[in-house]
């Protein structure tokens, strides 16, 4: 369960760091294997991404549903969520970044923030798990704290939107190796250009409500032949009826 520190900065920033998840080691051994299922190619330029990360083994799958932060992510969203999606971004020196994007979309969106009788909720929220350190300057994730409570989404300008400018009210955390980052998509977020001396490394696993999805298809239960029981609830199609609590 988050502490009343944590709710307060969750509902406050709309954003949460989660400090030491994994090891120095595990983290290592996890950048090993990204490094074997996904080798750098002589075409690939200083920004990649890839999906599916879950499909690369146990260490990675595990992520999913993680004892650490998976309580978190029941009491944001609510105990019959869903994982919606996974994939990793990888940025050398120099990287361009993603514009800040993101916001409470009331209508036509899954970008929401709501907070009835002591309960917040959430529509798509996102773990990223950090493997390399992000120091301040760096790059990387970057918010408008707060802005998942916006009611001025479109005033935001272009040129903040695009990391040309970077005013008081803009966010890049400083994150160690280990660190998991937890948001709501509701927050306006984006990706800095880098300008770390090591690769930014991280891997995300997005989750929905239980009756919505983000990705056009859902995971297929057929690629994953190992999967625990909790990671299969989890992992189940969309329902408003039939979709189970993830932790029994």
């Amino acid at each position: 369960m988050l502490t009343n520190e944590e709710k307060f900065r969750f509902d406050l920033e709309g954003y949460l760091v989660i400090p030491g998840v994994l090891s120095i080691e595990e983290c290592a051994a996890l950048s090993a294997q990204c490094d074997d299922h996904w080798p750098r190619r002589p075409e690939d330029g200083p920004f990649r991404r890839t999906a599916d990360i879950s499909k690369w083994g146990k260490p990675f799958l595990d992520l999913m549903d993680h004892p650490k932060v998976l309580p978190y992510l029941i009491e944001l969203i609510g105990p019959r969520l869903r994982a919606d999606h996974d994939y990793s971004i990888f940025m050398q020196s120099d990287a361009p970044g993603q514009l800040l994007h993101g916001g409470p979309f009331l209508f036509e969106s899954d970008h929401w923030y709501q907070y009835t009788d002591g309960t917040m909720r959430n529509g798509l929220m996102v773990a990223t798990w950090v493997l390399t350190d992000a120091n301040p300057g760096d790059g990387g994730f970057t918010c408008v704290p707060g802005s998942h409570k916006t009611n001025f989404i479109k005033h935001l300008p272009e040129d903040v939107r695009a990391h040309e400018r970077k005013p008081e009210y803009v966010r890049q955390p400083a994150l160690k190796a280990g660190d998991v980052v937890l948001f709501t998509e509701a927050l306006m977020h984006g990706t800095a250009p880098w300008q770390g001396v090591l690769e930014r490394r991280a891997l995300l696993f997005k989750y929905s409500p239980p009756h919505s999805s983000w990705t056009k298809a859902p995971y297929a239960l057929a690629d994953y032949p190992n999967a625990t029981e909790q990671q299969k609830r989890l992992m189940a199609p969309p329902s408003v009826e039939d979709h189970e609590r993830v932790v029994e």
